[in-house]
């Protein structure tokens, strides 16, 4: 056999499945499959009606593209009834028949969908946890649960978010400018210059671009890193990023507000929010490259170290060997 040959054997071995076998991989799935097109047709309303979540549907088209990766790298099929997988699956029909009844007498609500997404991310988990046992749940568990970053929170922790932000920015815009020698002054949400006052309404006040940075450092860190720790840290990295982006428009538009007059503002709000949305994505992008390189560095002097201590192993039972003799 050439070396041509059994080089073509070893890239074989390596060699992804065909779409043949990927789809093969999506049929036992075809429960959990229905379940989430369900989830879709009632979170839609919502992506189609509130600008801030008008990023679903590229959510949507994020998850199919992981569920492929996901059936690409492949996992055996392993029919049986788990017991976890059982009671996730009861679980999940109790709590979809609870939130169902709720919303036939109250209507939907962000707190309502939620509910629903829990009961068929449970489902979901009992038809993988049967057909493919637990690695196959934490293989399909991003592809699946990624969606959740896509739909409403309950007005409570909406309400925290938005007004937390909304503060933070127009205390921290206050300093920056008293800094400058502006004078301004800041009563709540609103920032009051000489000329005017401007308000850090619930668009300015940055949650569009840290549900969309969430979104961007889950979903880049999930297929670069594979390291849990730097995944988090890119995330925080990215929620900051997206903190700073915004603190960083807002007070442009308040020196445009003071330099140009308060209906300047109008002009350039639309540009400096895309401006600090792609200030956001190259940040987010730029420090996932550089965590990457770190991993594959680390990696390599992991791989190094034990080849050595390896080595020194090897080594020591040469040596007690030819003490024998």
């Amino acid at each position: 056999m050439n070396g041509g040959t059994m080089a073509g054997q070893i890239a074989g071995v390596e060699k992804r499945p065909s779409a043949m076998e990927t789809l093969g991989t999506l049929v036992p799935l075809v429960p959990s499959l229905l379940a989430m097109a369900w989830l879709v047709s009632q979170a839609k309303w919502f992506w189609s009606t509130r600008p801030d979540l008008n990023f679903g549907w590229v959510v949507l088209i994020l998850c199919c593209y992981l569920l492929w990766d996901a059936c690409e790298r492949g996992v055996t099929l392993e029919w049986r009834v788990r017991w976890w997988a059982l009671a996730a699956g009861v679980a999940g029909a109790g709590l979809l028949f609870v939130v169902q009844v709720y919303q036939a007498a109250f209507g939907t609500n962000a707190a309502s969908t939620q509910g629903l997404a829990l009961g068929v991310l449970l489902i979901c988990a009992a038809n993988v946890g049967i057909a493919y046992g637990w690695r196959g749940v934490r293989l399909f568990a991003m592809p699946f649960a990624f969606i959740l970053v896509s739909l409403p929170l309950p007005s409570l922790i909406q309400g925290l978010v938005v007004n937390g932000l909304q503060h933070r920015v127009a205390v921290i815009d206050t300093e920056l400018l008293n800094l400058m020698g502006i004078p301004a002054q800041q009563v709540g949400s609103l920032i009051q210059l000489p000329n005017g006052t401007v308000g850090i309404d619930e668009a300015c006040s940055g949650i569009r671009s840290l549900q969309s940075t969430v979104m961007a450092s889950l979903f880049i860190g999930y297929l670069s890193l594979t390291r849990a720790s730097l995944r988090v840290l890119l995330l925080v990295a990215g929620v900051l990023l997206a903190i700073t982006g915004n603190v960083i428009r807002s007070l442009y538009l308040c020196l445009s507000a003071y330099h140009r007059g308060i209906d300047s503002i109008s002009k350039v709000h639309d540009a400096a929010g895309w401006s600090i949305l792609a200030f956001t994505a190259v940040g987010v992008i730029l420090i996932s490259w550089w965590f990457s390189r770190m991993e594959a560095v680390a990696n390599r002097l992991a791989m190094s170290a034990r080849r050595e201590e390896n080595d020194r192993e090897e080594a020591k039972v040469g040596q007690a060997e030819r003490t024998k003799l």
